[in-house]
């Protein structure tokens, strides 16, 4: 990996891997465990939210403190909780934002030119915004359909409104990551922040489609 330190990319990897098999079991496990996995990232990532310096501008963070990450991560428990349980639409949600960002990274990063929003986050690019939806959209057609493929597009275009949200609020107070618990991540909100918009969309598309 040219310009990347080995030993950060392993630790990534190693972490990565983590995250993916700690939430995937977690979600399968049982309707208990799915809840418990949300409500511990929700107050995890609320409390990065309360431990950050203050920036030059105070209000909004506090104003949007139980819209990140609260109520995106409790979507997902009241999905959970009906009967039967059924873990597969939350690993459906969850595939299409790890998918966005998977296919905006190998996208953006060759092909990006055009940045998104380049002083609050240089590296996000449009080109790697419609990779990442359309990896989405993949994901939305193999799991679900065909025909629900724009639903790929939708999650992943609001995955990266996520991300750049948390991306302003860490610039607002001169911060790399959120926290330092994930080693080569950052912390939990770093890696959860496409679930912002996204969750509660999701949540409000399937009850209305009744997929």
């Amino acid at each position: 990996m040219s310009g990347k330190n080995p030993h950060e990319f392993r630790t990534r990897a190693l972490t990565g891997g983590l995250i993916v098999a700690v939430v995937t079991g977690a979600v399968m496990w049982s309707v208990w465990s799915n809840a418990l996995l949300w409500v511990v990232v929700a107050t995890m990532s609320w409390i990065e939210w309360l431990n950050a310096p203050e920036g030059p501008v105070t209000k909004w963070p506090k104003a949007l403190l139980f819209l990140f990450p609260v109520p995106a991560l409790l979507a997902l428990i009241w999905m959970g909780l009906a009967e039967p349980y059924n873990p597969y639409p939350t690993l459906f949600f969850i595939w299409m934002i790890w998918a966005n960002d998977t296919g905006a990274y190998l996208v953006g990063k060759p092909l990006g030119k055009r940045k998104i929003w380049p002083s609050v986050s240089p590296g996000k690019s449009w080109e790697g915004a419609i990779g990442g939806a359309l990896s989405a959209s993949l994901v939305a057609w193999a799991s679900l359909g065909v025909e629900w493929s724009w639903m790929g597009f939708v999650m992943g275009f609001l995955s990266t409104a996520g991300d750049l949200t948390q991306s302003a609020w860490k610039r607002r107070r001169n911060l790399k990551d959120s926290g330092t618990l994930l080693p080569g991540h950052g912390g939990i909100m770093d890696r959860f922040d496409g679930f912002v918009y996204a969750a509660p969309v999701y949540v409000v598309l399937w009850c209305i489609f009744t997929l």
